[in-house]
């Protein structure tokens, strides 16, 4: 198996883990979540072992990324957690927007040749996060979807603030090299 097959697969259990998500089955969904998430964590190691590595492999594991995350936060916002708190119509947009941020801010200063891996709230604590919502969803109650949802979207506006920040800083400072 390949790993575009192993990120399709991947996107596949995260669909599947949105339905149970949007169903309100929170510990079902959590696990394809993992699978999901697993899969997508050795697709790239995959391809390395396999000299597979490619541009559009790297391409199509972002985008399976971001697919997964608005299937998981649309679930939240669509299903039962968001019939049970109508907050989540704010809540969703902001994670998935702070999110989103994190990850562009980071492609465009790469595409720009800048280094900007820095922040608190990458992918995985975002992903870690996340999952444990879900479980404490599942085991208690959906109020912890809303406490998990604040963290999320405060962390990830907080991190594209520290990655924009580390974006600016290292453009004065490649100005300045020039300039001298």
């Amino acid at each position: 198996m390949g790993p575009f097959s192993v990120t399709t697969i991947g996107l596949i259990a995260t669909a599947v883990a949105a339905w149970f998500i949007w169903d309100g089955e929170f510990i079902v969904g959590v696990v394809f979540f993992i699978v999901g998430s697993i899969l997508d964590a050795v697709d790239g190691e995959l391809a390395r072992r396999k000299n597979a590595v490619s541009k559009a492999g790297a391409v199509f594991d972002s985008c399976c990324d971001r697919i997964g995350e608005v299937l998981i936060f649309g679930a939240l916002l669509a299903g039962k957690a968001g019939e049970a708190h109508r907050v989540m119509i704010y809540l969703v947009p902001a994670a998935i927007g702070g999110s989103y941020m994190v990850s562009y801010i980071r492609a465009r200063a790469e595409g720009l040749n800048l280094s900007c891996s820095v922040g608190m709230f990458t992918r995985t604590e975002r992903l870690v996060l996340l999952m444990a919502g879900l479980v404490a969803a599942g085991l208690w109650d959906t109020q912890a979807l809303v406490i998990t949802l604040v963290i999320l979207a405060a962390g990830s506006w907080f991190t594209a603030g520290q990655r924009f920040a580390k974006v600016l800083r290292d453009d004065r400072e490649i100005s300045l090299d020039d300039k001298e």
